[in-house]
């Protein structure tokens, strides 16, 4: 935790383990990463929200890696949904993250795939918040069998709010828990990711995070005029913790069940057919006609085509669509 969100831990999630009830789960279990541990699994692990798990993020993971490696051990991410930062703004009313780059879930598919053995999602209560750093680091050993974590160069965690490393290695020391501190990487922050993303910095934003930022939702049914214009779009639901890029149009990669297609994403209120209150998330997928209604899109934001126009005519908008799919085509031709 950073000192602006220190203090606390909230949850929903994957195996979401109260730190005060070592065998009472969540109906969320679906999220968790692992079957339950054995007793004398012993792990490396590091703790934050690792909202995006962007390139620092995952240099600290490496860390991780190679401690655990060194140590025989496994490795362990201990994530929190809601976030710290939301608890503290709610209080303990607990309510819902907004303006995440990843959802719990997209988080610890993340982590996984960055190497994580496993990852814990953890409730961030009022107990927690006014945890000290050595009880904190109690729960992890009692709950996780950690015997070793590795903290970020600008890491904070306990009711004290402590910036010492000896703090730290002074709780540590009280129960039997060894602490060790990564080195900072790059200048490289979800804040600034999310900055980027909202005045339309796609391809920055993407660099950062080392993919391209993700958006998932359930294909729902729309207006229809799509299909009527000859670009049928999915309109997509998306999880409302989830941060949506500025308004405009989209070069994306869609991903349905196991086939990958180009499309363009249409962030907005469709001002030529007289605007909405709401924005919209549509995608058209080219040169692909299916029922996909119900079904899962997860899709990968390119490159920011253009800002969200009103058309002065329906066959105006037409040939707009029509030459952003083109530009779509020679930007898949040149990678």
């Amino acid at each position: 935790m950073t000192a602006a969100t220190a203090k606390a831990v909230c949850s929903d999630g994957a195996k979401v383990v109260s730190f005060f009830e070592k065998t009472k789960f969540s109906e969320k279990k679906a999220l968790s990463s692992r079957p339950i541990m054995k007793k004398d699994t012993r792990f490396v692990a590091t703790i934050g929200v690792f909202d995006g798990v962007h390139r620092g993020h995952r240099f600290l993971l490496d860390r991780v890696k190679e401690e655990a490696t060194a140590r025989g051990m496994s490795t362990l991410a201990v994530t929190f949904d809601p976030t710290p930062a939301t608890f503290f703004r709610s209080g303990a009313s607990c309510k819902r993250d907004t303006n995440l780059l990843l959802t719990a879930r997209e988080r610890r598919e993340r982590l996984l795939d960055a190497g994580m053995d496993s990852v814990e999602v953890m409730t961030f209560d009022r107990k927690v918040a006014e945890m000290t750093a050595a009880d904190f680091m109690m729960q992890l050993k009692e709950l996780f069998g950690v015997s070793v974590l590795v903290m970020g160069y600008d890491h904070r965690f306990g009711c004290e709010q402590q910036n010492d490393k000896t703090f730290y290695a002074r709780a540590a020391q009280t129960c039997g828990m060894e602490i060790v501190h990564a080195a900072a990487w790059g200048d490289v922050s979800s804040s600034r990711i999310r900055e980027m993303l909202l005045r339309g910095d796609v391809e920055g934003a993407n660099d950062l995070l080392g993919y391209p930022y993700p958006i998932s939702g359930t294909v729902i049914t729309g207006d229809g005029r799509g299909r009527k214009l000859g670009f049928p779009t999915a309109n997509l639901a998306v999880d409302s913790a989830k941060l949506i890029p500025v308004t405009g149009v989209y070069a994306v990669n869609v991903r349905l069940e196991e086939n990958t297609y180009k499309g363009m994403m249409n962030i907005g209120l469709c001002p030529t057919f007289g605007g909405r209150t709401e924005r919209r998330i549509e995608v058209h997928i080219l040169d692909f006609d299916a029922d996909i209604y119900g079904q899962m899109l997860n899709v990968q934001l390119l490159h920011r085509l253009r800002d969200e126009q009103k058309f002065p005519s329906i066959n105006a908008l037409t040939e707009q669509l029509r030459a952003d799919a083109e530009t779509i085509k020679k930007l898949e031709s040149r990678n």
